[in-house]
């Protein structure tokens, strides 16, 4: 250590050295050398000049005097963000450190005061001399055309810094030849000849002909969106029967909105979107007729057929079940619905006749809205599946417009075998008639 070394006494030396000189040895010398050098190392470290904290603006230099450069954050709260550092700061001192986005507000904060200045200074103009005002005009020029540099370095900064947006992915296009898929729907099921027979067509859409084309003629007529159009290069859009029959697959069958592309050539997004204008027109343009409140016509249809399946007075709310009497309208349900009073349930343990009766006669008439409800799942997938559509009122418009769908077809089964009774009771006794109607 140092410059000096030690080295073993001979035995004729005292073991302390001279003991006359024992104030100032050449060993305390050496010691005060040592420490001397040591204080001038520790003072040639390298002390940074004090430099003010940055107030606004882009700084310019560093504590340490290197000129600042620009980082971006990875943080997690400021994930992306630029500030200004030092090259600098791994060195366990001090930098300088500033967000970029302050910086640009405080600049344009000081521009805003500079050019208020600028403003009262062209007021105050006025009341000078011709000669005053050349002089004042031509310093005003200077200071304006200094601002704009400033201003246009700023410009330039925030260009040069503000983060390049990504490049944006084009559009992949696919040419399905729609026109092509809309001959081959045509030629299938909707022509003269066509290569399926009724049957069929009733299982693939759930409905008779009838029926489909109907609704395919009130949405092409009272909704903008079915209606037939021709783009700017004069090629007509899909048809009406393409867009229908994608949203009929899609609620028969349940699956996704891609599994029609191959057979009417309607992409994802069109098949997805057709199916939720196809809902809402349903709900809008046949809701008021199937999903009307009951009448007093079928109220009374509705009590008479109560009481030939044993529920008799069923406007009378005064009655008593289990020993417990009741005065509201009820419904019949099973035992997952809460103990509601106007919820009547069957009987889990039924003892004695009547028990049994009214057991038995609640469970099948319920069985009936069951097997209601059955046939709707049966008739649209949709129903039945698991969704894969997060609106809920895109979801509730789905169920609505399968309701509606379900009562059209039935309505439209029920004047069909009315019709045929008719038909059959004319044949018998009005033959020429039934010949001249057919």
């Amino acid at each position: 250590m140092g410059r000096y070394s030690y080295s073993q006494p001979s035995e004729d030396e005292p073991l302390f050295g001279n003991n006359d000189d024992s104030d100032y040895s050449e060993t305390e010398d050496l010691i005060r050398r040592d420490q001397a050098e040591l204080s001038l190392e520790r003072c040639s470290q390298v002390h940074y000049p004090l430099q003010p904290e940055v107030e606004f603006g882009f700084p310019q230099v560093c504590y340490c005097g290197a000129h600042p450069v620009l980082a971006t954050s990875n943080t997690r709260n400021d994930q992306g963000r630029r500030y200004y550092t030092c090259a600098n700061k791994d060195d366990g001192d001090c930098h300088i450190f500033k967000w970029w986005d302050d910086a640009v507000m405080d600049e344009m904060r000081a521009r805003d005061v500079h050019v208020f200045q600028l403003a009262e200074k062209v007021e105050s103009l006025t009341l000078l001399t011709d000669y005053d005002t050349e002089e004042k005009l031509r310093n005003l020029e200077k200071m304006v055309g200094d601002m704009a540099k400033d201003k246009s370095y700023l410009c330039e900064e925030y260009i040069d810094f503000n983060p390049q947006p990504k490049e944006r992915k084009t559009r992949v296009f696919i040419e399905r030849h729609r026109e092509e898929g809309h001959q081959k729907l045509w030629n299938d099921y909707f022509s003269e000849t066509p290569t399926y027979p009724h049957n069929i067509f009733r299982r693939r859409f759930r409905m008779n002909k009838a029926l489909f084309l109907r609704i395919v003629h009130r949405l092409s007529t009272k909704v903008e969106y079915f209606q037939p159009r021709v783009d700017a290069t004069g090629r007509s859009s899909l048809t009406p029967l393409q867009k229908c029959t994608a949203s009929i697959r899609q609620l028969a069958y349940g699956g996704g909105s891609d599994t029609v592309d191959e057979y009417v050539r309607i992409g994802e997004t069109t098949s997805r979107r057709s199916l939720h204008n196809f809902a809402a027109g349903i709900i809008d343009l046949f809701g008021d007729e199937y999903l009307r409140r009951p009448t007093p016509e079928d109220l009374q249809r509705l009590l008479y057929i109560g009481e030939q399946r044993g529920f008799p007075r069923m406007t009378q709310v005064n009655f008593h079940v289990n020993g417990n009497p009741y005065n509201l309208a009820y419904y019949l349900t099973d035992g997952i619905y809460p103990k509601w009073a106007t919820f009547i349930q069957s009987i889990r343990l039924p003892q004695g006749q009547k028990h049994s009766l009214f057991a038995q006669t609640q469970e099948a008439v319920r069985k009936d809205v069951e097997r209601a409800f059955g046939v709707l799942q049966a008739r649209f997938a949709v129903v039945r599946n698991p969704s894969n559509i997060w609106d809920k009122e895109k979801i509730g418009n789905i169920m609505r417009a399968g309701i509606i769908l379900s009562k059209m077809n039935d309505h439209q089964e029920l004047r069909t075998t009315v019709v045929n009774l008719k038909k059959e009771k004319m044949w018998l006794h009005f033959p020429s008639i039934y010949l001249h109607l057919s």
